[in-house]
């Protein structure tokens, strides 16, 4: 079975933009079979370690994918038995307010004020998803830099980050 081609161009954005990471390009792979029908509702997905080599990727990676097709909602995972296609679709695909200043100062207009802390601890909690989210992303991202052979030493600099910060960069599991 050949592997499903997951070219560099075709992560390409508009003005020649840097590509997709490999799981943001597997993860539409997938939401684009969910979209269509390929996969339907309740169906379950190829195991990790088929997908990861299925597309000649490691499991982190997999992960990743699988963890972004999740906050889309677009599927569900059940321990030890795998991830399935979400029964229902969601029409925002789990998406945070466009303007979150906005959506702070609807927040602290709001009257009663229990259901104004409710609010925002709903907010808050979205954020925090999120951003572990984000952490996630960018840690299966500074993996992808170490296999491709870059040292930490050279992530840190295209990160920005000064030599005392290095240490914030999570050496690979091996």
């Amino acid at each position: 079975m050949s592997k499903p081609e997951l070219s560099q161009a075709s992560g390409r954005g508009t003005g020649g933009t840097p590509p997709k990471p490999a799981y943001e390009r597997i993860a539409d792979e997938y939401a684009r079979q969910i979209h269509n029908g390929s996969l339907h509702p309740g169906s379950a997905l190829p195991s990790q370690s088929e997908m990861a080599e299925r597309y000649g990727v490691s499991e982190i990676v997999i992960r990743e994918a699988i963890r972004l097709l999740k906050s889309r909602g677009l599927v569900r995972t059940v321990p030890r038995r795998g991830s399935f296609v979400a029964e229902q679709l969601p029409d925002n695909h789990g998406a945070l307010p466009q303007e979150p200043v906005g959506e702070i100062e609807r927040i602290r207009a709001t009257p009663d004020p229990i259901l104004r802390a409710r609010l925002a601890t709903e907010l808050s909690t979205q954020y925090q998803i999120r951003l572990a989210e984000l952490s996630s992303i960018r840690q299966a991202a500074i993996e992808d830099a170490y296999t491709a052979g870059l040292t930490a030493t050279e992530i840190a600099q295209h990160l920005g980050l000064t030599k005392s910060r290095i240490s914030q960069i999570r050496h690979p599991k091996v």
